[in-house]
């Protein structure tokens, strides 16, 4: 993995595994027959499930970042 400037610091292997799955019940949704409603609530579930890591991918970073720089004054930590 290669770290830039624009790179997400809470951004893991987890996460990308499950866009992949994300992305690819998006794809099956798209096509017709009786199965298409199933195909539908399965998306919407890993969707949330998409959601749902994200934000404790962040949250994870965030107390992370501020036991690590917690005794800083917080105006310091921004430089």
């Amino acid at each position: 993995m290669v770290i830039t400037e624009r790179s997400k610091r809470w951004w893991d292997e987890e996460l990308t595994k499950q866009l992949k799955t994300t992305r690819k019940a998006r794809r099956e949704k798209l096509g017709d027959g009786i199965m298409q409603k199933e195909r539908r609530v399965r998306w919407q579930a890993e969707k949330e499930k998409m959601r749902a890591l994200v934000r404790e991918k962040k949250k994870e970073c965030w107390q992370n970042f501020c036991e690590k720089h917690g005794e800083k004054d917080p105006w310091e930590i921004v430089k």
